[in-house]
């Protein structure tokens, strides 16, 4: 997010404004964690702060937001002046819990057996954000990833169920890695041993997400989209309207209306 405006004051629209520079504007990133996407190995993480920081972002660590109003945020007793704060702090779970009267981890999530189903109800399975389950001593992450493979083992389950063929062995999440934008052409890549920053990390993700649209129309449409908004900065229309400016005027009643068209179009002709 913060790399997202930093790239969208500093270039897109910087040739847009005449009496004002946006490039001025101060982007402060506040994180509570000792580094930026923790979920990633520390080189990466570095890296990623670095592009911050080039892009012109003030990252700043280990440190909460304590309190927030009109004027901006106080944080470590310093107030930092702002009339547009972001607050991101992710999502919360489903609950589900509550309706099924489960076992539930400290977010609020449905603790699930191997199967994918809550115990002692086998017609049952929960899924994605709302399930909580373990795989080597660590709860499952919140990504579309993990979401996507239990929701196919389930079919998979429910389907040799019914057919009464072999049952699928436990339900195993494969990590195919993680990725992560800062800015334009920048990102970060992690798979396994393989741990990629850069240019080419972005051209993954890109490759990645289109890869993912359905339909071939949609990928080539996007994919031209990006290419026209990588090369040249511009991100479409973008109107600005002061709705509070405009008053509202009641017409007056004119004797035209009670007239027939042809009579009344015959005497404003006349007038004009």
């Amino acid at each position: 997010m913060a790399s997202a405006i930093a790239v969208l004051v500093r270039s897109t629209l910087q040739s847009e404004f005449r009496r004002i520079d946006p490039a001025s504007a101060r982007i402060v990133l506040i994180d509570r964690g000792t580094r930026v996407l923790s979920s990633f190995s520390e080189e990466l993480s570095e890296a990623a702060k670095r592009r911050l920081e080039k892009l012109g972002v003030e990252v700043r660590l280990g440190l909460g937001v304590d309190q927030i109003d009109e004027d901006g945020v106080i944080t470590a007793g310093e107030r930092i002046s702002s009339k547009t704060v972001i607050w991101t702090a992710g999502v919360a779970p489903s609950p589900a819990g509550k309706w099924l009267d489960a076992e539930t981890d400290h977010a609020g999530r449905v603790r699930i057996q191997k199967d994918l189903t809550v115990p002692g109800h086998p017609e049952i399975f929960v899924l994605g954000d709302t399930a909580s389950l373990d795989q080597s001593g660590k709860p499952l992450p919140g990504v579309a990833q993990v979401a996507i493979q239990q929701g196919r083992y389930a079919g998979k389950l429910i389907r040799s169920t019914i057919t009464g063929s072999a049952t699928p062995v436990p339900f195993r999440y494969f990590d195919k890695g993680n990725l992560a934008v800062v800015g334009k052409g920048f990102a970060v890549l992690q798979s396994g041993k393989v741990h990629l920053s850069g240019s080419l990390a972005w051209l993954v993700w890109a490759a990645v997400h289109i890869q993912f649209l359905a339909q071939w129309g949609t990928r080539i449409s996007v994919f031209l989209q990006w290419m026209w908004t990588f090369l040249t900065g511009q991100r479409g229309s973008r109107l600005i309207v002061n709705h509070h400016s405009l008053e509202q005027v009641t017409p007056k009643p004119s004797h035209l209306a009670t007239e027939e068209p042809l009579q009344a179009g015959r005497e404003l002709q006349h007038r004009e």
